[in-house]
């Protein structure tokens, strides 16, 4: 009896040195998944890629996105799930920009920043819209590009992206005019010469300033004084006769205002027609043999403004 504690300390030693030899003979492993580690899927879902396999290619990195977002091959995974979308035969810059944005929330100081910042820019610049259209997205890109170069100036994309927010400005100059022009169109003069004429201001180095001058010059020659001033003018008057309304104008006050509405008038048609035929002139002398100097001369011509060679 007195050797059995020996006996069981013995048996339990035994077991134990059992337990660790077997422990030795299965070495740890990362995690896993589908038998495979996380430096496999990422080799295998990049390789897929290449091969223009892009939903196998997807598939394969999620499952690093999914499970093993603490591995270090999660960054370079996410990256590529951008690229994925980017870079497909059929393109999904929305998706794209998703995944770009989601590696950037994960690593907001990975080296690899400034990269998905282009590409995010990238997204919107090509979804850019004919001048025609609203010009959002153009704004949403400058700023996506501006983002780029105000966090990584020295950034390898920097020079692109300085470039293309040139690009952006010109379609953003080029849907004012644009604008501009169908005002004209549709005889809303006042709009147009808004529109063009902070179109002039806002964009200064706009290439094609030649039509912009003729569009201008044709809204002044056409502009007529807008009511709200012809209103004003009555509410003046009425306010210096101690009067609520034009009814109760006596007979001369009634032919006064008349006269005052009717010089007004014409003074600010006159100055309307004198705008005109500055930018008509300014677009003959600056372009001089472009496709509008023979437009502008016709309508300086009507104008009786023309300039005497």
């Amino acid at each position: 009896m007195k050797h059995r504690p020996s006996l069981l300390y013995s048996m339990l030693a035994v077991a134990l040195g059992l337990g660790m030899v077997g422990c030795k003979s299965k070495p740890k492993v990362g995690p896993q998944v589908a038998g495979r580690s996380a430096t496999t899927l990422l080799a295998d879902g990049e390789k897929l890629l290449k091969e223009g396999r892009w939903e196998d290619g997807r598939r394969t990195l999620r499952l690093i996105q999914e499970n093993m977002p603490s591995s270090p091959e999660f960054a370079k995974a996410e990256l590529l799930l951008g690229d994925s979308y980017f870079f497909a035969n059929k393109t999904s810059y929305p998706e794209a920009a998703v995944e770009y944005r989601n590696f950037l929330n994960y690593f907001p100081r990975h080296e690899m920043r400034d990269y998905a910042l282009y590409h995010i820019a990238l997204c919107h610049y090509a979804a850019i819209p004919d001048a025609e259209r609203d010009q959002a997205e153009t704004r949403i890109a400058i700023s996506a590009f501006q983002d780029l170069l105000r966090e990584s100036p020295g950034s390898l994309y920097a020079v692109d992206a300085k470039a293309k927010i040139t690009q952006c400005w010109r379609r953003l100059a080029e849907s004012e005019l644009m604008v501009g022009i169908f005002y004209v169109r549709s005889r809303n003069y006042s709009g147009a010469e808004t529109r063009i004429r902070e179109l002039l201001e806002t964009y200064p180095e706009y290439a094609d300033r030649e039509r912009a001058y003729y569009y201008l010059g044709e809204a002044m020659r056409q502009k007529v004084v807008p009511p709200s001033q012809i209103d004003q003018i009555q509410k003046d008057f009425l306010a210096r006769a101690n009067k609520d309304d034009t009814q109760k104008l006596s007979a001369d006050e009634k032919k006064q205002l008349s006269t005052e509405i009717a010089t007004y008038t014409k003074a600010e048609l006159a100055k309307y027609r004198q705008e005109a035929a500055d930018f008509f002139n300014k677009l003959v002398e600056s372009y001089p043999n472009g496709p509008w100097a023979k437009l502008a001369k016709k309508s300086l011509s009507e104008l009786g403004k023309e300039k005497k060679s």
